[in-house]
């Protein structure tokens, strides 16, 4: 789940005065289903948001986390995923979590904090966070924070001045480091990525909602207000009616934006194309509905026209990975597994985990059943 949302509901389980736990990992070793960063809550009613990759070692941290409901205090909680290959379970991991266990009390200065993290990780900049998560030392700080801007300016501290940060980690969203007898863990927030629809048709929905779930900030656009409204689309960030060209010369555009073209007309979707390429700026990702016949007529259309193929080159079409998607919700699967494969620079690798791995799983099961 994105920060921002993580925190909103934080926000919203105080102002009810509710109590809730946040369970963070700073650190793995070897195969883990989930990275640091990774971040679920527990609510006082034991529900979760997010997860920190479930199985038995969610399953320890949970109960942690409510011994932290009930008195308040910081835990910390080592997460064995190392079972035996040969078990039943469908969970093997083979590596180790260790994951932050922080409880959040309602308070006013809790809400104002919570309130604050969540706007500062939906910032359009690089943010980044550091937390003291052990102190051996006469003074400890556990659990105290520091926010920084890209520029090292101190957005946010309630640690006294002089203590001893880390370096603001460059090659790597999170880090945890020494320094002395205190440990630090860092993160880098990236803004948030936006996913924008432009057209609001059938796979729109499916593609909205999939999106929000995998963090981004979703904003649909169309001409119809048919279509384009709140009751299609309860809880997009954002939803735009309006001549789809004009939205398009004018929205705001950056390196984490993500644009999907699948409006009502192959037509349409050309000239959408037409303009975001006008416009000379810099996005992660542009991808445009089609057939690979209909799509390659477009490109020779552009290039008639004076555009360069290095305008275009980067326009993912036909959109999508190749699932053999053909409904509305596969197709939405199919671009957003694309989507997330270019965020996460991967696309140019992106096969099944079984040819990865080498070994389908029902085969290695019958390899270790015994003969006879």
């Amino acid at each position: 789940m994105a920060n921002w949302r993580i925190y909103d509901e934080i926000e919203a389980q105080l102002r009810a005065g509710k109590p809730v736990v946040q369970a963070t990992v700073i650190q793995t070793r070897g195969s883990t289903p989930r990275k640091e960063g990774s971040t679920m809550l527990v609510r006082a009613d034991g529900t979760l948001v997010g997860t920190i990759g479930g199985g038995c070692g969610e399953a320890g941290v949970i109960q942690k986390a409510k011994l932290s409901l009930l008195d308040g205090q910081v835990r910390e909680e080592l997460a064995d995923l190392t079972e035996d290959i040969s078990t039943d379970s469908e969970a093997v991991c083979g590596g180790t979590l260790r994951v932050f266990i922080e409880p959040w009390q309602p308070s006013a200065e809790k809400i104002g904090l919570a309130h604050l993290l969540g706007e500062l990780a939906q910032r359009r900049q690089e943010v980044v966070l550091h937390q003291v998560v052990h102190d051996g030392g006469p003074d400890p700080r556990v659990g105290q924070r520091q926010v920084l801007d890209a520029a090292g300016s101190r957005l946010y501290s309630d640690l006294p001045p002089g203590v001893e940060l880390p370096p603001v980690p460059r090659d790597r969203g999170h880090q945890l480091r020494a320094l002395g007898e205190r440990e630090v863990f860092s993160e880098r927030w990236d803004p948030v990525p936006s996913l924008v629809i432009v057209g609001a048709g059938h796979i729109a929905e499916p593609l909205e909602e999939v999106g929000r779930l995998a963090g981004f900030r979703t904003v649909v656009v169309d001409d119809r207000r048919l279509f384009a409204n709140r009751e299609r689309f309860p809880k997009a960030d954002q939803v735009v009616c309006g001549p789809i060209l004009d939205v398009c010369r004018q929205i705001e555009l950056s390196p984490h934006h993500y644009l999907v073209l699948v409006t009502r007309g192959h037509t349409l979707d050309m000239d959408a194309l037409r303009v975001l390429i006008d416009r000379r700026q810099p996005v992660a990702y542009i991808g445009m509905i089609g057939s690979k016949r209909r799509v390659g007529a477009v490109f020779e259309l552009l290039e008639k026209e004076g555009y360069g193929r290095d305008l275009f080159s980067h326009v993912y079409a036909p959109i999508g990975l190749n699932i053999g998607a053909e409904t509305p919700a596969e197709i939405a699967v199919s671009v957003l597994a694309e989507i997330i494969s270019v965020r996460r620079r991967v696309n140019d690798e992106t096969v099944s985990m079984v040819k990865i791995s080498g070994v389908h799983p029902a085969l290695r099961r019958a390899k270790l059943q015994p003969a006879g």
